[in-house]
């Protein structure tokens, strides 16, 4: 069953959301909110797996809630509004779909579909975790058109881009909905190292260790991107490569 929480300080409109969810059997409404606030307090209390949310609301707007709903399994964001100058900023905030009103059913089906598409991938991951326990494996990127699972053999970096992480892999550039500090506890440590508040590094990618005249360091990768190093994680990067038997390259 999918749990949906909707979101809009107009009445009607969270009426026809609801009609809208009620003719598919799998949905299941657990709560209505007027305004960001209410449901920042939902979010923060109950499991929801989708938030159809108005973006243009008075105080908290939707896209300040859609910033906040972090954690370990964050819910999936499919923005409704009037305003079509908002879909830049609402894709920006990761949001798996954006729908216009007045709503179409057979659009908010598509919506629907992404939406089952996407939880279908989440949970996969989360079995793979459960019979496997441990460190992550996959992670579960959005694409341009579907949803992907990544492996974390294949991830070079990833980078911070705001409350989300963007994953620089084999495979592309991808963006995962997952802050950088809960992947920074979830990889395994012998692998990954945060080399920076805004970066993590996979080891086995790092060609050399660069240092300027002024002590500053960074990560050169296997792509050729640079990757900073901040003063109080570089002995700990120093050490995690030795031990990984790293060809160390210093230079000015």
């Amino acid at each position: 069953m999918i749990r949906a929480l909707v979101v809009d300080d107009e009445p009607l409109s969270r009426r026809a959301v609801r009609q809208m969810c009620a003719r598919h059997p799998d949905v299941t409404v657990i709560a209505e909110c007027r305004n960001g606030i209410e449901a920042a307090g939902v979010l923060r209390h109950s499991t929801v797996d989708v938030v159809f949310l108005d973006v243009k609301m008075p105080g908290l707007t939707g896209l300040d809630v859609a910033r906040r709903c972090l954690g370990v399994q964050p819910p999936l964001i499919v923005f409704v509004t009037a305003y079509d100058e908002f879909a830049l900023p609402a894709f920006d905030t990761a949001a798996i779909d954006y729908l216009t009103k007045p709503l179409n059913a057979a659009r908010f089906e598509i919506a629907l579909d992404r939406v089952r598409t996407q939880l279908g991938l989440l949970s996969q991951s989360s079995r793979i975790t459960r019979r496997e326990p441990g460190f992550l494996r996959d992670l579960v990127a959005r694409g341009r058109d579907r949803d992907v699972l990544l492996p974390v053999e294949s991830i070079e970096y990833i980078a911070a881009d705001d409350v989300y992480a963007v994953v620089h892999s084999r495979s592309g550039v991808h963006l995962v909905r997952q802050s950088l500090e809960l992947l920074e506890q979830r990889l395994d440590p012998s692998l990954f190292v945060r080399t920076h508040r805004s970066f993590i590094a996979q080891v086995d990618y790092v060609t050399a260790v660069r240092r300027a005249r002024d002590g500053a360091r960074t990560l050169v990768m296997r792509s050729g991107a640079e990757l900073p190093v901040s003063r109080r994680r570089k002995d700990a990067i120093q050490r995690l490569l030795e031990k990984r038997n790293r060809t160390i390259l210093a230079g000015d």
